[in-house]
């Protein structure tokens, strides 16, 4: 296993530079030097892919297979390891340059396209990445459906059937609750005078650290930027960076993008150090990562004795927010609007966004839409699930990055994180007695340890199945969430 491991280092090198230069292009890159990256990014990805199958690397990975008194570490070693070498075998270096290319050159398009709602701007280039990853789902092979091969690299195992059920399970029973509230005139459903009031973004963001301080984040290995759209990127164990946002009114919004990345960042924090470059460093799956992001950003920091922690934190920065009492800071945190956006949606409506971009990718692989009738099965769709139809691109079918970096397959991923979050707070709370007096308390290390014993430590040691079975005796089961958001939402 030392071999292998030894010969791997110069991957994991690559990857590192590759994140680093990832997390660069969303944040300090200037625009016209998107070619040139391009350039480098494709060229990095094909030097990996040529590392990965040396020949005597594979001989390496193929002979541990065979190996019968492997720990469990070492399996999944081997496993992440063979998993990949068998999908890039299968990938002509064709592919893999064009996909990098184009995920430059299309991410640079959408961000134009966005900027004047214009869905023709970026409609070739869409063409062009559909095309690419139909011709990558056909190489990589499947048993049932094309769409299968592209959710896997996302979601190890993971098949429309098994989302076909969890989705159609999920999106009515929600549809059904956002009615009730609606039916019920919920307190939930009333916009707070606190949305349109403008902020100053220094004091939002000094707020935002102060949050991090207090939920105990080590800036020895982490740091916060700005960015347009929000997200973490690890270029090591010791070396994980988040991005939040700041529009300068509705500061929630820029709370929780804080929060949601910082608990992706925790996850490849909590990571056990002897993970640290390996295959195995970083998250067992893209819908574990979510569960974790999801639990702190939603579990925690919407509940009341969150609320109630941070309320003073708040006022000290936000002099408007001192009109307010905290009950009503609660209700502005957890505020229910159906509305066009998906980064912005509430509990109760967010996986209905997702199940329509599901929706979409699913008959996209399927050859039953092609890319000029996405834009308006997007507005229809929408307008049956949400009750809302976006008058502009921007609102619709313009306002993911996802698709121009050609992540066909990872939006499910967030449906499963919902979902899994709210199995991990239900046995949380009957492990940990003092589960909300400690948040009040502003105590967060019985948390943080349960979460490092029963997720963090393992890494990708585990396939995510496997692990939720583990740890959590459960698979992708939705009713937690529904109980989670019923009890919340509409109790008494």
């Amino acid at each position: 296993m030392n071999q292998i491991l030894d010969a791997y280092k110069p991957m994991w090198s690559l990857n590192h530079v590759m994140s680093l230069m990832s997390w660069d292009f969303e944040t300090y890159m200037p625009r016209k030097g998107t070619e040139e990256r391009g350039v480098a990014d494709s060229q990095l990805h094909l030097l990996h892919k040529d590392l990965l199958l040396n020949k005597h690397f594979v001989g390496l990975v193929e002979s541990a297979k065979k190996l019968e008194s492997l720990s469990d570490l070492e399996k999944g070693i081997v496993r992440i390891l063979n998993r990949e070498i068998t999908r890039q075998i299968k990938i002509p270096k064709e592919l893999t340059e064009a996909e990098s290319l184009e995920r430059i050159r299309g991410n640079m398009a959408w961000r134009e396209a966005r900027e004047k709602s214009d869905f023709t701007m970026y409609e070739p280039h869409l063409e062009k990445m559909i095309e690419i990853k139909k011709q990558i789902a056909e190489k990589i092979g499947y048993q049932k459906h094309p769409y299968d091969a592209l959710l896997d690299s996302f979601e190890e195992e993971l098949t429309v059937d098994e989302l076909d059920n969890v989705f159609g399970a999920l999106t009515p029973r929600l549809q059904k609750i956002l009615k009730k509230l609606v039916d019920l005139g919920s307190p939930f459903l009333k916009e707070s005078k606190l949305v349109k009031s403008k902020y100053d973004i220094r004091r939002i963001d000094e707020l935002n650290r102060d949050i991090l301080t207090l939920l105990q984040y080590d800036m020895k290995r982490f740091r916060m930027d700005v960015s347009t759209h929000p997200f973490t990127e690890t270029m090591g164990l010791n070396d994980v960076r988040i991005t939040t946002r700041y529009e300068g009114t509705d500061f929630k919004k820029s709370i929780f993008s804080t929060i949601h990345e910082a608990g992706h960042a925790l996850y490849d924090l909590q990571c056990d150090q002897s993970l640290s470059v390996t295959p195995l460093e970083g998250g067992s799956s893209l819908a574990l990562h979510e569960s974790q992001s999801r639990l702190w950003e939603n579990i925690v920091a919407r509940s009341l004795p969150f609320v109630q922690l941070i309320a003073p934190m708040i006022r000290k920065q936000v002099s408007f927010a001192n009109q307010v009492a905290d009950n009503e800071l609660y209700l502005y945190f957890n505020n229910v609007n159906a509305d066009y956006v998906r980064v912005d949606a509430d509990e109760v409506t967010y996986n209905l966004h997702i199940a329509l971009r599901y929706e979409i990718e699913k008959k996209i692989f399927g050859d039953e839409l092609s890319v000029p009738e996405i834009p308006e099965f997007w507005n229809d769709r929408m307008e049956q699930l949400l009750g809302v139809r976006p008058t502009k691109d921007s609102q619709g079918v313009l306002q993911d990055t996802h698709w121009s970096s050609g992540l066909f397959g990872y939006f499910p991923t967030y449906t499963l994180g919902n979902l899994v979050s709210a199995i991990i707070a239900s046995k949380m709370r009957k492990d940990l007695e003092d589960y909300e007096e400690e948040i009040r308390r502003g105590n967060f290390k019985a948390i943080r340890e349960w979460l490092r014993l029963k997720i963090h430590q393992y890494g990708s040691v585990y396939a995510p199945k496997v692990l939720l079975n583990k740890s959590l005796n459960e698979g992708y089961n939705p009713d937690y969430f529904v109980t989670y958001i019923e009890t919340k939402y509409l109790a008494p």
